[in-house]
């Protein structure tokens, strides 16, 4: 008969998250996930397949967390949330800003060493999704008419998907939350200049 696990997986995951969020995927070894996780390393190899299946899962955490609170709001938007959802990167209090920068960015520029499929295909994931909240923002502002109707939404949307990974790497640049906030006001300026006055 099995023994009940003596942890929550829940809480597991979220404490990585924020140690990779730090330190990055390299440089946690597996001597200190069994000191932050309270896992020895046979556990963590059986319940999360090793340290990179431990690591996809602090992914996956994140990546739903950013979708269900910072992404949602411009799921039937306009250029108010992706406004919004752009300040946010460099405001106190806002879950999407950080003296670390993006656990997604760091991984994206760490993963260009690892070369993993899988940590590629889950930062692909976290972008691909922002990218379509951006086009329908953008959609819905073409069919309000609000926006200048040549506007290409999809190729504004890589615009600030490229945007925003540049600001969470001003963020952890500079270890600032707001260091990139320069970069926030050009694209909401860019953003403002193509509203129909």
């Amino acid at each position: 008969m099995a023994r009940p696990k003596s942890y929550n997986i829940e809480e597991v995951i979220e404490q990585v998250v924020y140690a990779f969020w730090q330190h990055g995927y390299q440089a946690l070894g597996l001597r200190e996930l069994e000191r932050i996780t309270g896992l020895n390393q046979f556990a963590i190899r059986t319940e999360f397949g090793g340290k990179e299946g431990l690591y996809l899962k602090a992914l996956e955490f994140y990546t739903d967390k950013a979708v269900e609170h910072a992404m949602q709001p411009m799921r039937s938007g306009g250029i108010a949330e992706i406004t919004a959802f752009l300040k946010a990167l460099v405001a106190d209090g806002s879950m999407t800003s950080s003296k670390y920068g993006c656990l997604i960015v760091n991984t994206g520029i760490e993963n260009a060493r690892v070369g993993s499929d899988r940590l590629d295909q889950a930062v692909r994931r976290y972008w691909d999704e922002l990218e379509a909240c951006f086009v329908v923002c953008l959609q819905n502002a073409l069919s309000a008419k609000v926006i200048d109707p040549a506007a290409d939404p999809e190729a504004v949307a890589k615009g600030l998907v490229s945007g925003v990974m540049g600001v969470h790497v001003q963020n952890r640049l500079d270890g600032r939350n707001d260091a990139g906030a320069h970069l926030v006001d050009f694209l909401c300026a860019q953003l403002k200049s193509m509203e129909l006055s």
